[in-house]
């Protein structure tokens, strides 16, 4: 599911004063509660604009917050009990069931003890920020409804429209990338946003998200850093860190034979593939290089590593895709044949392995300080997927191929038309990235299927 962004919903509730509410729950006009750790009493005034009814929260005699539509004080309650409940998570979530992870973050250059924490189970995100022991809700997802319940006083998944109306008053309706959604929105006084965001499946409430987007200078999508998340496309890889100081690394998930264990201090590795076991995270297959100089192939859990497929980039993942086939060449059997170039001024050359038996071929720029990059690799089996294809695959799969290489910043070259028996090419979109690099990929189509893959960059 994507999320929508903050500034997308301010835009959107900012189209929205134009419409006159519908009524709403008969709930009081004053309430008393605790809110950013003071206890006051907040009141609902209807007002005219335009001739339409408009809402105020006051506060002390002051307007506080607007309202988007006909909502009601326990909708804008609600803020103030997820902040209780998140803060209350913060202090006793179990490790054995939320999967933590801390960031910091330093947005003016004033404030070096800023920190974004994040709590996730398989089915709930909470986050929120840190300063000075002050404990700042941000944000939370969840399809739980005892952890929503439990957030707010009310269970809202499994409810319908209706009885969403019939507590917090009515409500907006939007659709984002075509998932419609109940909203409740708050403009807070400062220039903030409070949303209720509950995502709407079968005409019930399936999800929940209440968003506090006060702490949006951290720059970076809510709940991104922690959370795991979905599938990793196939052929697309993306790199990862270890959270845990001794991480086992396993030839099969979860009881497979240890081969290497990894830490925090480990550098970066590549997720390759993942696996449902039924846990209440999923494995990961991942690729690294060792302090030794050797590669370790094999699963980790996923509750040990991070940052999640919600930080998944097209882009990056098609460049480490490629790259991908770098680590094969060190790691692959003896390759059938070598050829090396001459090294040129700079003492840079280019070295070439063929595997006639795994259809294979990799040509890798080693440069005068020994680092390794990929030039080019070439698949004519169906041995290696690369961006979520393999020889023999249907022609037709090349048409979502196309929708991700657009993406990743790739376009069809010019005169190149996705047809059987014709070699089609995608190259980098011009100056649209600031990364140097000029990736290509030619695709040669016989019989229908695709009977070769070549990449370079």
């Amino acid at each position: 599911m994507k999320k929508m962004n903050i500034l997308a919903c301010s835009l959107m509730i900012a189209g929205c004063l134009n419409f006159a509410s519908n009524a709403f729950a008969e709930t009081p006009n004053t309430l008393t509660f605790e809110r950013f750790g003071e206890k006051r009493t907040y009141t609902l005034k209807t007002v005219e604009n335009d001739g339409n009814k408009r809402y105020q929260i006051l506060c002390e005699g002051g307007c506080i917050a607007q309202p988007e539509q006909g909502s009601n004080l326990y909708a804008f309650k609600v803020f103030s009990d997820a902040s209780k409940y998140v803060e209350k998570m913060h202090k006793t979530a179990s490790k054995d069931i939320w999967h933590k992870n801390i960031h910091r973050y330093n947005s003016d250059g004033e404030n070096p003890n800023n920190l974004v924490e994040t709590l996730a189970t398989k089915d709930t995100v909470l986050e929120m920020g840190l300063h000075d022991g002050y404990v700042n809700m941000a944000y939370i997802r969840t399809k739980n409804k005892e952890v929503i319940k439990a957030a707010t006083g009310y269970e809202l998944i499994g409810m319908s429209p209706d009885n969403v109306e019939a507590i917090f008053g009515s409500y907006q309706t939007t659709i984002v990338d075509d998932i419609p959604y109940l909203l409740y929105c708050f403009y807070i006084d400062g220039g903030s946003y409070e949303t209720i965001k509950m995502l709407l499946e079968d005409g019930v409430v399936s999800e929940v998200q209440i968003i506090n987007d006060a702490p949006g200078e951290c720059e970076q999508e809510y709940g991104e850093r922690a959370y795991y998340d979905g599938e990793l496309p196939e052929g697309w890889y993306t790199y990862g860190k270890v959270t845990s100081i001794n991480l086992n690394v396993r030839k099969e998930p979860k009881t497979g034979e240890v081969v290497t264990k990894i830490g925090t201090d480990h550098p970066e590795f590549l997720y390759t593939e993942t696996r449902d076991t039924g846990e209440e995270y999923k494995w990961v297959k991942i690729l690294t290089k060792m302090n030794n100089g050797q590669f370790a192939d094999g699963w980790v859990y996923a509750k040990y590593i991070s940052p999640s497929f919600k930080s998944f980039s097209f882009r990056n993942s098609l460049l480490n895709s490629m790259e991908y086939f770098t680590f094969l060449a060190d790691t692959l059997p003896e390759a059938s044949s070598k050829e090396e170039s001459k090294p040129d001024e700079n003492l840079n050359y280019t070295k070439t392995q063929k595997w006639n038996d795994l259809g294979l071929s990799i040509t890798t720029q080693i440069y005068e300080n020994l680092d390794t990059s990929l030039h080019s690799a070439e698949i004519t089996r169906d041995n290696y997927a690369f961006a979520g294809l393999k020889v023999g695959n249907s022609i037709n799969v090349l048409n979502k191929f196309n929708e991700n290489a657009e993406k990743a910043g790739l376009k069809l070259e010019d005169g190149s038309k996705i047809t059987d028996d014709n070699t089609i090419t995608w190259v980098d979109d011009g100056e649209k990235y600031s990364d140097g690099l000029k990736p290509m990929i030619e695709i040669e189509t016989k019989a229908g299927k695709i009977a070769r893959i070549k990449i370079s960059k």
